[in-house]
């Protein structure tokens, strides 16, 4: 292909990716995962010490990385922090991962590369885990840079290349525990690529690897881990931590409400229909990275490296299976797997278009050409049209559609509360599964708590899940003194016909609301009409 056009392709190809992760990137209501994100993240802005926790959070690297996007963004503070300030981080390493496809033109072939851009740029589940603010893309980004770092490596044994593969290293167990799958995958892929050798070639490949060089990538690795872990060498603890970690984790493997059959990566790529909304499907995905699988198993490439391609089989079959088998399972994981299906995906569409018989090579081209088509229908169907409703594959204990109803109707009657600081809010539930309210509310001062607090006075407005209310009537009509109790109304009246609307936080988790009754009556002389939830 001549180079003038193969960059110039690269160029719009790149440009439809970007297009297809920064529009209208604040539309989605906040995750509850996001929003603890978040939360973690304004921490840092406002001067607090980053501590790792063992035992939620994951890895500190999304924090510290999501300052530098925080700065540009001009946020000083939590109440500064925006959607797009947040889930630009994940969309800038979306794109990385795009771009550092363009460093293996010699391991896979210039027409690999191409078709890997277009797979990757269209793709539905990469698009829209762009555009989420959590730690998945960053490992998946790490993961291949370690893994392009180790080709480099063993093709030219230089000290730049083990400096990469150690930096990369570190910042893998730094970004989310779930490194030691993918760590377990590469040295599984390299195992299996060492057997198939002949013996001349191990012994080359051994030669190749300096003791020199492997002791600089395992301390590079180790300081830049214990960099971040440390909170930059304030918090000792969290080194210790970053091991013990995995105890906690492999408890949550096997007793949690994410325990899922062995196929449900595969349900959400492939067959995917909930209730009456549409088909997904990667078929296409499938169906040429099994195409690029066989050829580079068998090591009949058109082009490209044969050794890494086998690899790239080798490391995304056994990850794929270590996945399928891990009884947890959570939409977000599958990236790391399938990153490596769609640079396979590039493989085995070089493989089709070159076949030698043209009737076939045509309908390769056909396929093809339909199979992009529909990703890119799908990609704007999942990420603009389904972005928040459940029958979007990707949808997993999403924050509710009612929630932006709530939040607005706070904003309505906090507004006619006199005083001179943000009106007060109490915000009760159990287990503190009031997620994501805390993002939504931080322009406000706000208690929240798992228990109905009988210490503190009520506030004006106040948010629970029903299994609470009995406490809060006891707390509002029976621990005040007579002459001190006020009437409560309840928040989601609607003045028409006189019903009450119990709000959703996220599927099966209700919340109720309650204004006091000098607030309400002071909205209520202004607008009546603002106090009505809309269906």
């Amino acid at each position: 292909m001549n180079r003038s056009l193969f960059f110039f392709s690269i160029v719009v190809i790149a440009v439809v990716a970007l297009i297809f992760r920064v529009s209208f990137l604040s539309d989605r209501p906040m995750h509850g995962d996001e929003a603890v994100n978040a939360v973690k993240v304004s921490e840092l802005i406002e001067g607090d010490e980053y501590k790792y926790d063992p035992y939620e959070y994951h890895g500190p690297t999304l924090n510290y990385f999501s300052l530098i996007t925080s700065w540009l963004y001009g946020a000083n503070s939590f109440v500064d922090l925006n959607e797009e300030a947040l889930r630009i981080l994940p969309v800038l390493f979306g794109l990385f991962l795009l771009v550092i496809i363009y460093t293996l033109r010699d391991a896979l072939g210039a027409q690999a590369v191409l078709f890997s851009f277009v797979f990757i740029a269209v793709s539905p589940v990469m698009v829209f885990f762009s555009r989420y603010f959590i730690h998945e893309l960053i490992l998946v980004f790490f993961t291949a840079t370690f893994i392009i770092g180790g080709y480099f490596y063993l093709k030219n044994p230089r000290i730049i290349w083990a400096l990469i593969i150690g930096v990369s290293l570190g910042l893998m167990h730094a970004t989310k525990e779930t490194f030691v799958i993918s760590i377990s995958a590469i040295v599984l892929g390299l195992f299996f690529l060492f057997v198939q050798a002949s013996k001349k070639n191990r012994l080359v490949i051994l030669k190749s690897v300096r003791v020199s060089h492997l002791f600089l990538m395992l301390i590079s690795a180790f300081f830049i881990s214990t960099l971040f872990f440390s909170s930059f060498f304030k918090n000792p603890k969290g080194i210790i931590d970053s091991i013990s970690t995995f105890v906690t984790y492999a408890d949550r493997a096997e007793n949690s409400v994410h325990v899922h059959p062995w196929y449900f990566y595969f349900k959400l790529l492939f067959f995917y229909q909930y209730s009456d909304g549409p088909f997904f499907s990667e078929w296409i995905v499938l169906f040429l990275s099994l195409v690029g699988s066989f050829f580079g198993f068998r090591g009949e490439l058109k082009y490209g490296n044969p050794k890494f391609i086998r690899f790239l089989v080798f490391f995304t079959a056994v990850i794929i299976i270590i996945y399928s088998l891990i009884p947890y399972k959570t939409p977000w994981c599958l990236l790391s797997f399938y990153y490596g299906m769609l640079v396979l995906s590039g493989v085995g569409a070089v493989q089709l278009i070159h076949l030698r018989n043209k009737s076939f090579r045509l309908i390769s081209i056909g396929i093809i050409f339909l199979g992009v088509v529909h990703l890119g229908q799908q990609s704007y169907s999942m990420n603009f049209k389904y972005f928040f409703d459940s029958r979007n594959p990707y949808i997993y204990g999403h924050t509710s559609s009612d929630v932006p109803k709530i939040v607005e109707k706070i904003k309505l009657i906090a507004s006619f509360d006199n005083g001179d600081l943000p009106v007060q809010i109490q915000v009760y539930c159990p287990d503190n599964d009031y997620w994501p309210l805390p993002w939504y509310l931080r322009d406000y001062n706000v208690e929240y708590g798992d228990v109905v607090s009988e210490e503190t006075p009520p506030a004006p407005i106040i948010l629970i899940q029903p299994s609470m209310e009995d406490d809060l009537m006891r707390k509002l009509y029976e621990l005040p003194e007579p002459g001190q109790r006020e009437l409560y109304m309840y928040l989601f009246y609607n003045v028409d016909d006189g019903t009450v609307d119990v709000m959703e936080l996220r599927p099966s988790v209700e919340l109720v609301g309650f204004v006091s009754r000098s607030l309400f009556e002071k909205y209520l002389q202004n607008n009546t009409k603002g106090l009505e939830v809309e269906p």
